[in-house]
């Protein structure tokens, strides 16, 4: 299921936090960060014309940082170069799983889950059954890397979710791994879809916010973040907010 948070609903939730408990200190240095996010659709999609991208992960996680604090400029770089720019420091915070390889020692997260994600592995019965996978590149997927491999199956990375799906449906493979909400996403808007579809295996995994361990900002985001979250019993930083507007 898509979030559909509107960007006034995340403005009254933080303005009751900002009014009810100071949460952040006066910032008199430089308070620039760079908040790195890759191609998630619907989360983030994106721009049609640029470098910039837009989607609720992107507005939520945006207000969050300014509320606390920070100017905040986005970048949206494809998978394996941002990773390279969280592990070098030139990118202070993304939203990623725990078990990214390519963050590995490089990140401390902030322990509130930012949400769950539905995690498949997808298969087109109506091709001739092989072992071919079509994923992103630089992605472990939670360890199912690991066990498709050991299993002999053949993995054709892609730079982002979209090329993956597309080298999927084109038939190009017999399976994909994706996280469910970007294929369901490109689906919706194609006419051209695979018919004989199943789901081989489903698992649902959190995402959190993860600062580099070279930022600057790093202990005073990890503070910050973190007495935010404490403010509510909620399970994720959406159902926080969606708690707190209801």
């Amino acid at each position: 299921m898509y979030l559909k948070i509107s960007f006034a609903i995340v403005l009254l939730f933080l303005a009751s936090v900002v009014n009810g408990q100071e949460v952040s200190k006066p910032v008199v240095k430089d308070n620039t960060i760079i908040l790195g996010v890759v191609e998630f659709p619907p989360l983030v999609i994106k721009d049609n014309e640029g470098f910039g991208c837009h989607g609720d992960a992107v507005t939520i996680s945006k207000t969050i940082l300014e509320l606390v604090g920070y100017k905040v400029v986005v970048e949206c770089p494809p998978p394996a170069r941002l990773f390279k720019r969280i592990r070098q420091g030139k990118v202070d915070i993304t939203l990623n799983v725990k078990s990214t390889k390519a963050l590995e020692n490089h990140v401390t997260f902030v322990e509130k889950p930012f949400s769950y994600l539905s995690l498949v592995l997808l298969t087109n019965t109506s091709l001739e059954s092989n072992k071919t996978v079509a994923a992103i590149r630089g992605y472990d997927y939670v360890g199912l890397r690991q066990e498709l491999a050991e299993a002999n199956f053949i993995f054709f990375d892609m730079p982002n979710s979209t090329d993956a799906i597309q080298l999927f449906q084109f038939g190009r493979t017999t399976h994909l791994v994706t996280y469910e909400a970007p294929y369901l996403y490109h689906i919706e808007r194609v006419t051209d879809n695979i018919s004989g579809l199943t789901v081989s295996i489903r698992r649902d995994i959190p995402t959190f916010f993860a600062v580099s361990d070279k930022s600057k900002s790093k202990d005073e985001l990890l503070e910050k973040l973190a007495s935010l979250f404490k403010l509510s019993e909620s399970s994720t930083v959406i159902e926080q907010i969606q708690t707190m507007n209801k």
